[in-house]
């Protein structure tokens, strides 16, 4: 599994996909500070002098590292980097040189949550770095080292969660035009969908709570719930082992032309 994983990792860092989803990561966080430090200008000034006191580079990334800009992003280069792989011919010669097919899906898991993970470092460290520039870093104490490094991990388990199915998927369509439209569209729409079951259903249970996006977007705080973090560890944990699980055994059973 090694040599796969190592000839995994060496495609991805000549791919030039990649490396045009890495400064898109980038150019988005410069983007989304400017355009928020644009936005506090253009009001009134008591409004101003309000919303100042509580703008930084860490209250930014509060805002802007969940948003669905970033997962359309991701979904597009899993999509790109896993289904390219059966148009290609790559996944029937590794097939036909004997690796497990075990193996050579968790090669994917492993590489594709990767780049997700390093594009998700990218945009947070340009958002910390240009919000510092504009408003420092926390000059209101918002922030502890702690609740900053966790907010990173927590975010880093989802959006790991998250690749993991955008693969399967990947995997499971084999086309990377559909793969694209399907992974892509699974972020908004799919919890668009839920909220409308739970219009049918009552206030019984709130279905949006089990979807990796909603939980993405309730830990993108400082100071999250007890009750919203331990949840969302344990939505990551599950999509990612039941991801990986139907993908290896939809794998095996494929028919690799």
């Amino acid at each position: 599994m090694f040599n796969i994983v190592k000839s995994e990792f060496y495609k991805l860092i000549i791919s030039k996909p990649f490396r045009f989803c890495v400064l898109v990561s980038a150019v988005l966080a410069v983007f989304f500070a400017i355009a928020l430090n644009m936005g506090v200008a253009g009001r009134g000034v008591e409004d101003l002098a309000a919303i100042a006191e509580t703008l930084s580079a860490v209250t930014m990334l509060e805002q802007t590292i969940a948003l669905g800009f970033l997962l359309t992003l991701f979904a597009l280069f899993v999509s790109l980097f896993v289904a390219g792989e059966f148009q290609h011919g790559t996944m029937k010669n590794y097939v036909s040189k004997g690796f497990s097919r075990n193996k050579i899906y968790f090669s994917k898991i492993i590489v594709s949550g990767a780049a997700v993970l390093i594009m998700l470092l990218i945009h947070i460290l340009f958002s910390l770095l240009v919000g510092t520039i504009i408003w420092g870093f926390d000059p209101y104490g918002v922030a502890t080292a702690s609740n900053l490094i966790a907010m990173i991990l927590n975010q880093c388990l989802l959006w790991f969660a998250f690749s993991s199915l955008f693969t399967l998927v990947s995997f499971w369509l084999r086309s990377t035009g559909i793969a694209i439209a399907v992974n892509a569209g699974s972020v908004f729409l799919f919890s668009s969908i839920l909220m409308a079951l739970n219009y049918i259903i009552g206030d019984i249970i709130t279905l949006s709570d089990f979807w990796i996006l909603d939980n993405i977007t309730a830990l993108a705080s400082l100071s999250p719930e007890k009750e919203v973090l331990q949840r969302g560890i344990i939505i990551g944990l599950c999509y990612f082992v039941a991801s990986s699980v139907t993908g290896c055994i939809l794998f095996k059973k494929q028919d690799i032309k």
